[in-house]
């Protein structure tokens, strides 16, 4: 259970990582040259959700256990599915790769703490 319990800290963390370097940089996710007006708006917005939702998937299974923490960690693991979704869809194995790894994590710590 605790080393489940890092693990998923671990992912949390990672997915407020990259969504604050979207938002700050969102050309190093994008690979793109000099960001867009577009990309920086879009960049900032994966932020506003990325950061909110990190914390809250690495702060309720370590405070709490119960149906609420895995709702919250469900909802992460849906977001992680979406950036897997669009990583398949640009061709981007890292970002497949992750975003399942970090699905997988949220999902099985849900499943424990449920």
């Amino acid at each position: 259970m605790n080393l489940l319990l890092g693990a998923n800290s671990v992912a949390a963390v990672a997915g407020i990582g990259f969504a604050l370097v979207g938002g700050i940089r969102p050309a190093a996710l994008s690979e793109s040259g000099t960001p867009t007006a577009g990309e920086r708006f879009y960049g900032w917005m994966y932020a506003t959700r990325g950061v909110p939702l990190g914390v809250a998937a690495l702060m309720a299974p370590l405070a709490w256990s119960g149906p609420a923490v895995s709702l919250v960690l469900c909802a992460a693991a849906a977001a992680q599915v979406g950036d897997a979704v669009i990583g398949a869809a640009t061709r981007k194995w890292t970002m497949i790769a992750g975003a399942s790894l970090l699905t997988a994590v949220h999902v099985a710590t849900a499943v424990v703490t449920a």
